[in-house]
Order: structure tokens, then sequence, then C-alpha cells
């Protein structure tokens, strides 16, 4: 069998686009790779300078390059430390790896090039780059946000021991409505340090791992409290703030500090963002294929998420709406705790119609009643309000 034809057998077998070229670079050979990969046929490739493939920038150093190779001809990559390109026949240039091997022949030498498109892997590699930039970023902000808790928790810790001994009278008598500002300030205080504490425990690499603490707690009670600590910022701005449960209550087996964390950011958030009409918090339960599900649902009419903000929502330091006071912090934490709890928080928002925020927690352990399921609690929490449904 004559050299081109087992050339051209051993062309075709490879995966590769492959070229056969003589000493004067003109194409001798090419498979059918390299007319999917080119879009020249066999036929216009053949008898053709192999520069018509390269830009016209590289052409004249490639020529030097060939000359070289002929003379000391050995197999390895073309300019490895180089970004090579090839050139379609439509003009467009992409990246490109190449490998030579001489053949020796009655003829004269031939070189053989393996050429490879690398423009998806390439890419790979541009966003690991991108990720590990980012993951640095993130764990410069990490110790940051580390070291400012620690500072933070400090005074915190003061202002809950203060206010406990104010509440004690252990200062002197205070009167009831003292007793009830003091609370407030004694209850967010407490949150806050909550807040900081949870921030910590995100640097423990068995945070996903720990469980918690976990205890029956009543979810509507919960959604209730957390309502009436939010609702002195709903009613200085003039807010509806709303609450409605299902008859029969939704007792979890839950971590009710989680819980309860989760909740402060979402009503919150949705009070922070609303600027008229009201909030309404629902308590439900749904069922699913994986059995029962309790639905904390906290509904606004506030300025909504522009739609490009929606898919970053829950990233870390990330804040739609930058006209407003906030961290960034709120609702990455909160699908962090959701995750620890075994669900999930979702939403659906329009802007300028509001956004409705969804907190799914899915429990083997759900009851539906409460200790006393004929017990019925009433909706008299002053400024909010409630009712059953």
């Amino acid at each position: 069998m004559p050299l081109s034809e087992n050339l051209e057998l051993f062309l075709e077998s490879v995966p590769d686009a492959m070229l056969i070229v003589d000493a004067e670079g003109m194409i001798v050979l090419a498979n059918g790779r390299m007319e999917e990969l080119f879009g020249y046929s066999r036929a216009e490739l053949a008898g053709q300078p192999v520069e018509m493939l390269m830009p016209e920038a590289h052409r004249k150093r490639h020529i030097a390059f060939r000359e070289g190779y002929v003379r000391e001809p050995r197999a390895r990559d073309m300019a490895a430390n180089l970004e090579l390109k090839g050139v379609r026949r439509s003009g467009e240039q992409f990246p490109v790896e190449i490998s030579l091997s001489p053949i020796p022949s009655s003829n004269g030498i031939l070189i053989s090039s393996a050429i490879r498109d690398v423009t998806d892997r390439l890419e790979r590699e541009r966003k690991a780059r991108v990720r590990e930039v980012e993951l640095e970023k993130l764990e410069n902000m990490n110790r940051f946000l580390f070291s400012l808790s620690h500072e933070l928790r400090t005074p915190l810790n003061a202002i809950c021991g203060f206010t406990a001994t104010l509440l004690m009278e252990l200062a002197g008598p205070i009167n009831e409505k003292q007793r009830t500002q003091l609370s407030t300030v004694e209850e967010s205080a407490a949150h806050l340090l909550a807040l900081i504490n949870q921030l910590l425990s995100l640097q423990n690499p068995d945070f996903a791992a720990d469980s918690g603490n976990l205890e029956r707690t009543d979810g509507c009670e919960i959604a209730v409290s957390v309502c009436k600590m939010v609702e002195p910022e709903a009613a200085a701005k003039g807010l509806a703030l709303s609450f409605r449960c299902e008859a029969e209550a939704p007792v979890l087996l839950t971590n009710r500090r989680i819980l309860t964390q989760i909740l402060i950011n979402l009503i919150g958030n949705a009070v922070k963002y609303t600027d008229k009409g009201g909030v309404t918090v629902s308590v439900s339960r749904q069922e699913s294929n994986r059995g029962p599900t309790i639905e904390f649902t906290v509904r606004d009419t506030g300025i909504g998420i522009p739609h490009e903000a929606q898919k970053r929502l829950f990233e870390m330091f990330y804040r739609s709406n930058r006209e407003r006071e906030g961290t960034g912090l709120g609702l990455f934490i909160s699908q962090q705790l959701a995750g620890r709890l075994g669900g999930r928080i979702s939403f659906v928002s329009e802007p300028g119609k509001g956004s409705v925020f969804t907190l799914s927690l899915h429990q083997k352990g759900a009851e539906y009643g409460g200790a006393n399921p004929g017990h019925r609690r009433s909706s008299g929490e002053p400024g909010v309000a409630s009712s059953r449904t």
C-alpha cells in the first residue's frame, strides 16, 4: 500500500484534526476532522501553505519557526508558552493547541500536526480563576466578619447585662412603661447577639452537620412574637402588619432560636422595603411528597426586587437596593439557617408590586394542634391584626 494511503488511513483513525505538511510548508494531507474544524474541504487545503490557517500577523514568524523545526525535527508541542490561534474559512479566530511529529519519507521530511480547539477548556480555566479570586475575596470577608462579630459581641453583652439589671430594679424602681421599653431593648439586643453568634457559627466547619438544640415549638406563637417585635417600626411608617394562622396551629420539632432569627430577618426586610400598604405574615400547613410541610409566608406591598438582582439575592453581602440601609447579610444568613433546619427560603417578586418570601420547613416530627389541641389563642396582640383561618 502506498505511503499516502497508509497516512490517510492513520489520519482518519485519530480524534484530532490532523495535517501532513512537507518541508516547504505545503499541505499534503488532511483528515475529516480538519474539514469540520476549519471549514475547508481536503481538496481546498491540498497544496496550500499551512500559514493560510493562521492569523496574518503570525504567518511570517511561523515560516521561520517551521524552517527551524525542519533543521531539528522532534516530537513536541508547538510553542507551548504562546497563545496560538487558528483561522476558519469564515475568518473566525479560535484558540488551538498543536503537537508536531516528524515523519521521514523518501521525498524528505514530512511534519504531522495534531490540532485541538481549546476554546472550551480555556473558558473553564478562566471561570476557575474567577472563582478562585471570588473565593479568596470571600475568605477575606469572612475573616473580617469573624473579627467584627467578636468586637460587637462584647458591647452587646454589656447592653444585655445592664438592661437585665434595670429590669430587676437593682438600680432603683421603674414604672410599667419603662419596663415595657426596657424589655423591648433587652429582646432586640438578645436577638442581635444571637445573630452575631450565628455569624460566628458559620465559621464552624461542622455548621452544616449541627442539627442544633431541638424543641417543640409553636410556629404561630413564634411568628406572633416576631410581629410584635417589628410592629413599632411598621407603625412608624404607617404600615398595616397582619398575621394569619390556620385553626390547627403547627407545632414543630425545631430550633426555636434559629426559627425566630429567620422570621426576624424576613419580616424586618418586608417592613424595611415597604413604604405604603402593609405586610402580611401567615403560617400554614402544606402536604408534599415528603410529608407535611410548614410554610411561614411574608407578603408585602413594597418596592419589589429588580429582575436582574433576583438570582443573586441570597449571596453574601449582596444588596439589591443600595438606597436603603443594610449589610447584605440578612438573607444570606437566613438561607443558611433555613438549611440547618432542613428547609429553604423561596420568593417571588415583581418590581413596584411587592414580594412574597416563604420559609418551608419539612419536619418528620411536625405535629398539629399543640399541647392542647382545643386551645385557640386570641388575636389581641397590641398593634398586630391577627386572625385564625
